[in-house]
């Protein structure tokens, strides 16, 4: 841009933001126009700011790549197939997360240079309150696809560039990144855009549609449509449902189509309530032959037309061989209490669990120690369990030892076994221990944290030498180890203090997963479906339980997290007396709210305390103490996402990430 446009430029904008000039105002785009006063009165941006736009560091773009590192495998198809349509008219395509962050990139090569200089490159961060008005930032911000051409752009840096960008939400409508194209030059009138706005709007939803379909394999899809002859082929408007017809997600279609608005009236509702169908008749016609099918609304008799998938990973082989219209849920021995969990039902429709989960997936078989950390009931057991089920090692031992529950005097013997006659009270013949029996296995050691000190320096030599001598032996006894440890305790506070080695640390901390309590899981109505099926040994839906009885349960703060909810759950099965679960059915401590209160304060989880242990290291200010409590706040309320928090704080993303640092706070997927 010439510098007499570049001064026009930052006129105009100054001109708009202030309402000087009515005319200048009244040019400019109504979103356009709340996006500049947003980077001028919010951001404290300027518009003639020259810098480049910022870059992250190779190890950053590492860590928030890994962190979707499902998203980035399931949109990458897609961003090709785009970039295959758009290159030969001078675009590049950019896939973001929703840091703003660009974690795929696909432009020529030819220009790579001038890719870098405007920030059209990977690691780039186009976030608004760093930039400007930008179609990245200014997307995330509206949450609608948008193009921002030439000098729409904030910072005068940018106003050669046209960008259109578009929204990829997951299935509980929450932006899982953006899709974006931009070009170095285009025609002036902005209506030449039209179609590269469209065409990044078909990109998202399509990623939408195949990141719905990974997350929901294992149930139901119902695949909606206003065309028949469409019906087969178009998959964007889906409907993710349990064996019983009930709802547990919808995509931004369907939540528009048949939500009224409110997303979150759909889940847990049974599909009958929707549509004039009955799900075990639908499955029996649609099901069998991957048919279309008629549907009809409740609400206002309007006409669709559905196909049925299957769930992909029941193992069903053929829905024709299905014995009953039972089969159609969840197979009874996947929900028994003498059976395990797989990963994925344990996971649920908990976005942070399923991060977890895919992570979890990535290190099985890879002799990488796991350390599980989580408030006490959170069900770090079943989680190691399900992890070891996961891996080659399924048909080998799984040898739990509770660290915290043996006497110190015999968790030496436990964990490594005695010969005949080692000491007195010695079994005649000796015994293996725990270490030996999970040869080949997994050793799962709960409450790692409290191990005597005496006995860390020789868990870390077995560690180290894959060998144990059982007490009073004299010969070493090879052993194969995969050890996972849990623990609601801060290990690093204790290295610190010194009552726990900071080399066994480093040992069993391979890496790290917090399991979020209950109170913060997102499907915890489900949750409460599946957990109450396995409580009553039969399938889920099989036990009724009504809305007030539900709601009851989801607002509950649940202290002793699933470990308290199934003492719960058998309780009202107690006293339902085969009716299905009603308020009544509840026991005090969760129907009523002033006996809650009088409960003892929920332990503080170990990445909690490790951010408390962190800041009272430091004599903040009681003003700086105030801030401290308010980014906290803002961070919890809004899951750790630091641009909403920054947000409704009122702060630019880089302020916060400043703030972040100068307080000592850090993320739960950063912490060890």
């Amino acid at each position: 841009m010439a510098l007499l446009n570049q001064k026009q430029h930052i006129e105009k904008v100054y001109s708009a933001v202030a309402h000087t000039n009515g005319a200048v105002t009244a040019s400019v785009d109504a979103p356009v126009l709340c996006s500049w006063q947003r980077s001028m009165n919010q951001h404290g941006i300027d518009p003639a700011d020259a810098a480049r736009v910022r870059i992250l560091t190779e190890r950053e773009f590492k860590e928030q790549a890994e962190a979707v590192d499902d998203f980035l495998r399931i949109a990458r198809p897609a961003v090709r197939e785009l970039f295959r349509q758009v290159s030969p008219h001078g675009y590049c395509a950019l896939l973001c997360d929703h840091n703003v962050t660009t974690l795929d990139w696909l432009g020529d090569d030819q220009q790579a240079r001038e890719w870098k200089k405007a920030g059209l490159y990977l690691c780039s961060i186009w976030a608004e309150e760093e930039e400007g008005t930008c179609a990245v930032g200014t997307c995330l911000v509206e949450k609608r696809a948008i193009t921002i051409h030439k000098g729409e752009h904030f910072r005068v840096v940018n106003a050669d560039l046209t960008c259109s960008a578009a929204p990829i939400l997951d299935p509980f409508g929450e932006m899982l990144g953006l899709i974006d194209i931009s070009a170095l030059r285009s025609p002036d009138s902005k209506e030449s855009q039209y179609f590269a706005l469209q065409l990044v709007k078909q990109t998202a939803q399509l990623i939408e549609a195949a990141y719905f379909y990974h997350q929901f394999e294992d149930q139901w899809l119902l695949c909606i449509c206003n065309n028949r002859e469409m019906a087969a082929v178009n998959k964007t408007c889906l409907l993710a449902l349990d064996g019983n017809g009930t709802v547990l997600a919808a995509d931004q279609t369907a939540r528009q189509q048949f939500g009224g608005g409110i997303y979150k009236t759909m889940i847990g509702r049974d599909i009958g309530d929707i549509f004039d169908i009955k799900f075990d008749q639908f499955i029996d016609v649609a099901g069998k032959s991957n048919m279309t099918w008629p549907i009809r609304t409740i609400t206002n008799g309007d006409y669709y037309f559905a196909t049925l998938r299957s769930p992909q990973a029941i193992g069903i082989k053929s829905i024709q061989n299905r014995p009953a219209p039972k089969a159609k849920a969840t197979p009874l021995k996947e929900l028994s209490v003498a059976e395990p969990l797989s990963l994925d039902l344990l996971a649920g429709a908990d976005r942070r669990l399923r991060e977890i989960v895919t992570r979890a997936k990535r290190v099985l078989d890879k002799n990488i120690p796991i350390l599980l950390n989580g408030e006490t009931g959170t069900g770090k057991e079943v989680f190691a369990r399900a992890i070891h089920n996961a891996s080659s090692r399924a048909n080998k031992p799984f040898v739990a030892i509770n660290c915290a529950s043996i006497p110190e005097s015999l968790i030496e013997s436990e964990l490594f076994g005695y010969t005949a006659g080692a000491f007195t009270g010695a079994l005649n013949k000796g015994m293996q221990g725990k270490i030996v029996q999970s040869n080949g296995g997994t050793l799962f050691l709960d409450e790692i944290g409290d191990m005597p000190t005496s006995l860390q320096p020789r868990l870390l030599r077995v560690l180290a030498e894959k060998e144990i001598t059982p007490l009073g032996g004299a010969s070493p006894i090879p052993v194969r180890l995969n050890v996972i440890c849990a623990t609601h305790r801060n290990i690093r506070d204790m290295v610190a203090e010194g009552s726990f080695r900071e080399d066994l640390f480093y040992r069993l901390k391979g890496i790290s997963f917090v399991l979020p309590p209950l109170r913060q899981r997102t499907d915890l109505a489900q949750l409460i479906r599946l957990a109450l099926a396995i409580e009553a040994n039969t399938e889920i839906g099989a036990i009724a339980i009504d809305e007030e009885a539900l709601n009851l349960l989801t607002r509950y703060d649940w202290p002793g997290n699933i470990r308290q909810l199934r003492n719960v759950l058998r309780y009202a099965l107690a006293m339902s007396d085969g009716d299905g679960i009603i308020s009544t059915s509840l026991p005090e401590e969760v129907t009523d709210p002033e006996l809650t209160a009088l409960l003892p304060p929920m332990e503080t989880s170990a990445p909690e305390k490790m951010q408390s242990a962190a800041q009272e290291e430091h004599s903040w200010s009681p003003m700086e103490q105030a801030e401290i409590a308010l980014i906290l706040d803002a961070l919890k309320k809004h899951q750790w996402q630091v641009i909403k928090a920054a947000k409704e704080i009122g702060i630019g993303r880089s302020t916060m990430y400043r703030k972040m640092e100068k307080y000592d706070i850090v993320p739960p997927n950063k912490r060890p």
